[in-house]
């Protein structure tokens, strides 16, 4: 006789699996996914044959993948939301968690600025301050360089051709060649930091946030007085970091490294602000 709890149990389960197979675009077999989810083989056939029957996951050889239902769901569910109402959530979490402003930023169609979509700013009397649609050059500002950082050679080479790099404040790069260097260490390490550079008195942290193809489609920042930017320096870095990750998992990104085969599977065949205070 079923128990009390075996329908939520199975339900459970059954999301837990197609959470573990959504990371796993090549699959996985029954002995990883039973080994993953910390459960017996035995306990698995009928939250596989379920998923199975719904067309929710997919039988290849040994591998067990995502289905078409699977996939065509999670579209539907994203094609009603922006990326704003998406992180929307996730910003207010990490305001709370860094106690300075969190802002959205999108790219803007011109691809030589970029404007802020949404934000959320903190109760502090000095706090960094932004306008939402307000258009901020990319070369001097933290999540300027970020989206130049992961734009294409092409689409970077057009920009320092078209824009004329000028001081802003005494921190201010406009050495394309030192700037290219600083590009290539946002790359290698997923965060933009400035600290003066655009505004004298602001800090600023930038993260990019990815869609399901590992393109950058957004960037999360942390805005803040210069000197509590640099007093908490190693934690914003953090907290931006990891409120981008959370953005970009919901929009079914998944990192290089979460995609590893497992050991012994054989690979899938092809498949607006009130308030003063600094602004940056």
């Amino acid at each position: 006789m079923a128990t009390k709890n075996e329908g939520p149990m199975a339900l459970a389960r059954g999301f837990a699996l197609l959470r573990l197979l959504a990371t796993r675009p090549n699959g996985l077999n029954l002995s990883s996914i039973a080994a993953q989810l910390d459960v017996p083989k035995s306990s698995l056939a009928g939250t596989l044959k379920g998923l199975s029957d719904q067309g929710l996951i997919r039988r290849q050889g040994a591998l067990y993948l995502l289905g078409e239902e699977a996939l065509s769901l999670a579209s539907m569910i994203m094609s009603g939301r922006s990326l704003r109402q998406i992180a929307r959530p996730h910003l207010e979490k990490a305001m709370q968690e860094c106690g300075e402003t969190v802002l959205l930023a999108e790219m803007g169609s011109g691809q030589t600025a970029f404007a802020y979509i949404d934000f959320v700013e903190t109760s502090k009397t000095i706090r960094f301050c932004a306008h939402i649609g307000e258009q901020r050059p990319l070369y001097p500002t933290a999540c300027g360089r970020l989206f130049l950082a992961f734009m294409p050679d092409a689409e970077r080479d057009a920009y320092f051709r078209k824009v004329k790099m000028a001081a802003v404040t005494d921190r201010t790069i406009v050495d394309r060649d030192k700037l290219e260097e600083l590009l290539e260490t946002i790359r290698q390490d997923g965060i933009s930091v400035t600290m003066g550079d655009f505004s004298s008195d602001a800090a600023g942290f930038a993260t990019p946030i990815r869609d399901a193809s590992g393109a950058v489609c957004g960037g999360l920042v942390i805005g803040a007085p210069i000197a509590r930017g640099k007093a908490e320096n190693t934690r914003f870095r953090r907290i931006a970091k990891e409120t981008a990750a959370d953005i970009s998992s919901v929009l079914g990104y998944v990192p290089e490294q979460d995609r590893a085969e497992p050991k012994g599977a054989r690979p899938a065949r092809k498949r607006a602000s009130q308030g003063t205070g600094t602004t940056g």
